[in-house]
């Protein structure tokens, strides 16, 4: 059952689409909503005040609430797509927007690029200008999309004025949009079945919990685990959250770190930037990689060819998403119909995996399938 406030500004939406309250009438006022629905002036307010931020209606103090909608035949093209991304200049960003400001180009479109740093408090101020500027269309990176997003409304109010929207990296499971990614549960999969195949039984697993992408790989890994009879246990999960990276790997957690990981000697980390740090954790306690453990991370970015040995990584194709998710969204333009799509993975082999030379034969972990 919805909310009364809801009911109240879904009632008075519907007529203002329908034109039984036409642009700039001024709508009854807060009283008579009061007597018509037998609801407190609260709820009444509540309801209002909703269809005030989706910019249906707005308040004259002093003389009433009037109705300003515009339609998409009022609607002057701008030829701007908004794209907003968690981040800009690292690891997988770079390319997936190159990838998208080219084919824009293409097609005599430009790009108004914000960054969220993965806070949903900066992704709902940029929401509101891209939509107070008219964007004909948006690509959006979901920020924290494994939590419950506080911007609904204003998804929501994209979806009643009509603007193309396409998701990458991730979608808001309340809303139905049309996104691009990579197969980030295969991905983790597969990351995990190499680090078996090279003889390692005893794995550990660190993964993103405000990020979708960290719980699909995070269900890639567990699966395989069970998949191949092997044990597991949740003290070999190490979960993080965007704000703690930094805190997490700082010198004063190592021997922590140390602990959690105890004798497992595989390591399937949430993307490259993570395994990195790790990395360095072991290096200031005299451990290495590959000789005490072997690691995978995901995206195949610069990190994982810049640090020390040379990362094996599952590869995340950004340009090609950025590229996919700006035909997207140009073809929604033209009215057409489009589908989600999950890239498969594939993984690049460096130095940071050897084979585990105490263990069972790889036939027989195998065989355990």
């Amino acid at each position: 059952m919805k909310p009364k406030y809801i009911l109240v500004s879904d009632w008075i939406r519907e007529r203002i689409l329908s034109g039984v309250y036409p642009n700039h009438a001024k709508l009854p006022s807060e009283n008579e909503f009061v007597k018509k629905f037998n609801v407190s002036r609260q709820t009444v307010r509540q309801a209002i005040n909703t269809l005030v931020c989706e910019h249906f209606v707005q308040r004259r103090q002093g003389s009433g609430t009037y109705v300003c909608y515009h339609s998409d035949k009022d609607k002057v093209p701008t030829q701007t797509i908004g794209v907003i991304t968690t981040y800009f200049n690292q690891n997988i960003f770079p390319d997936m927007i190159n990838g998208i400001d080219r084919v824009l180009k293409e097609h005599d479109y430009h790009m108004d690029l914000k960054v969220t740093y993965n806070q949903v408090i900066r992704e709902r101020l940029i929401l509101k200008s891209m939509l107070e500027n008219n964007v004909d269309g948006l690509i959006i990176e979901p920020t924290k999309s494994a939590l419950l997003n506080p911007n609904c409304d204003l998804y929501r109010e994209v979806i009643q004025r009509q603007i193309p929207i396409v998701l990458i990296n991730g979608y808001y499971t309340a809303f139905d949009f049309p996104y691009v990614s990579m197969d980030d549960y295969t991905a983790g999969k597969q990351n995990t079945v190499y680090l078996i195949q090279r003889g390692h039984t005893k794995l550990f697993g660190i993964f993103k919990s405000d990020d979708m992408r960290g719980h699909f790989r995070y269900s890639g890994f567990i699966n395989t685990l069970q998949q191949y009879q092997l044990k597991f246990d949740d003290d070999n999960i190490l979960w993080y959250v965007t704000e703690d990276l930094e805190k997490l790997f700082c010198p004063s957690n190592d021997q922590s770190i140390l602990q959690r990981i105890g004798e497992n000697t595989g390591i399937v980390c949430y993307n490259d930037e993570v395994a990195v740090k790790l990395i360095e954790v072991f290096q200031r306690n005299q451990k290495s990689v590959p000789k005490d453990y072997s690691m995978i991370g995901f995206d195949n970015s610069n990190l994982s060819v810049l640090c020390d040995i040379g990362l094996t990584s599952s590869d995340y194709p950004a340009k090609l998403i950025g590229i996919e998710a700006a035909n997207r969204v140009l073809k929604m333009l033209q009215g057409l119909s489009v589908k989600c799509l999950l890239i498969p993975p594939k993984i690049i082999q460096r130095n940071s995996v050897k084979d585990n030379m105490v263990r069972e034969s790889c036939e027989s972990i195998i065989k355990r399938k």
